[in-house]
């Protein structure tokens, strides 16, 4: 009995003493990370109604995520097992007896209705739009086939919450990385877009994912320029793409490979610098879409390293890459995921800020910092 007694005592001290080593060690690992991880958000909570006009973008589901205290918390969301990266719909409602045919609602950010978009619906339909800029002030009127007013002009002012999630047919994941707040401003809206991919991988001739209505989107509502496509070629990846973009001859496209494995921002180093030395700090070249096969990893690098450096919060960086999980990108992300493949990276470059340490990064690795002054010169829009 003494012996079963003394038995009892060692393995008890045993189980004290692990668990002791166990929260010492998290104790250690929370304070190298918790700059990472585990702070709460530090800015203003994003608001979680509407604005005097239209409700938010974002679905339930969305903006549940994006009101969570914590910017990790993903998995109640969404597990990047389906496509709920959409965001939702614009409804107009008008007086019915003034719609008894067909009609088109115009769509102006200018106040005598210029340089406007035109949506055309059937009688009766809904009146759904999307693709609208964040936080912008609108006109809109209504008007008949044949182009005569049937409305009055109304006011409409979106609301502001990034990220700016889009809806292009037949692409996931498709977001602007404009709307984000910065030091000075915000990020520009409508000038460099992430998605997923457009065409199949590992065909020998490109078969488009994209639709023609998606297409029709890219090239006249976003204005699409170039393409940047950051999937392998040595193992066509790409999907027989070689060079020319699958959204046309419009389009600069520009194939960027990069491989995924291991930490990717080492292990790409000259892509890197090749995109932003020769892609991203060309103004002619936007607005450009870039992507890689689900547009999450290689894809979330280039955006972390393009919105760091303009001066997005460390905590959007990370919203921003998880929202990915909202796409059908065959898989769940976490913070994880980026914290110990490249983050850590960064963090450990000189420089007092986040913006500091990217700048430095790309410096050292043959960006010049003249092509690093003119991506924010394009992309930054001040307040």
């Amino acid at each position: 009995m003494a012996n079963t007694k003394n038995t009892k005592r060692i393995l008890l001290t045993v189980g004290i003493s692990v668990a002791a080593v166990a929260l010492v060690l998290c104790i250690l690992a929370g304070a190298f990370f918790g700059v990472l991880l585990l702070r709460e958000n530090q800015v203003p909570l994003y608001p979680s109604g509407a604005t005097a006009t239209i409700d938010s973008f974002h679905t339930e589901l969305q903006s549940g995520f994006l009101n969570d205290k914590y910017y990790w918390h993903i998995s109640p969301y969404s597990k990047g097992v389906a496509e709920l990266s959409r965001p939702r719909a614009l409804t107009i409602d008008w007086d019915a007896d003034s719609i008894s045919e067909a009609y088109c609602v115009r769509i102006s950010e200018h106040e005598d209705m210029s340089d406007y978009s035109s949506y055309c619906f059937e009688a009766n339909a809904a009146t759904e739009i999307y693709n609208l800029k964040l936080g912008t002030t609108y006109y809109c009127m209504v008007y008949d086939p044949e182009g005569s007013p049937i409305s009055s002009r109304q006011i409409l002012t979106t609301d502001a919450q990034a990220p700016r999630n889009m809806y292009v047919d037949g692409v996931t994941n498709v977001r602007d990385l404009g709307g984000w707040s910065i030091p000075c401003g915000k990020v520009k809206q409508g000038l460099i877009y992430r998605c997923g991919r457009l065409n199949e991988n590992k065909q020998e001739t490109p078969v488009a994912k994209i639709t023609e209505k998606g297409i029709d989107t890219m090239l006249n509502e976003m204005n699409i320029r170039s393409e940047i496509d950051l999937r392998k070629t040595s193992d066509n990846e790409v999907g027989g793409l070689t060079d020319k973009s699958i959204l046309g001859d419009s389009v600069n496209y520009y194939q960027c490979p990069m491989g995924y494995n291991g930490n990717m921002l080492t292990n790409n180093r000259d892509m890197i610098r090749h995109i932003f030395a020769d892609v991203l700090s060309k103004e002619e070249n936007y607005p450009l879409i870039f992507h890689c096969s689900i547009g999450t990893d290689r894809t979330g690098l280039v955006a972390f390293l393009i919105n760091g450096l303009l001066g997005v919060d460390i905590n959007d960086l990370y919203r921003d890459y998880l929202f990915s999980n909202f796409g059908d990108i065959g898989g769940d992300r976490d913070v994880l995921d980026i914290t110990f493949n490249y983050v850590t990276t960064i963090y450990n470059t000189k420089g007092d800020t986040w913006s500091q340490k990217i700048e430095n990064y790309l410096l050292s690795i043959g960006v010049t910092q003249d092509e690093i002054d003119s991506v924010r010169r394009i992309l930054s829009e001040r307040a």
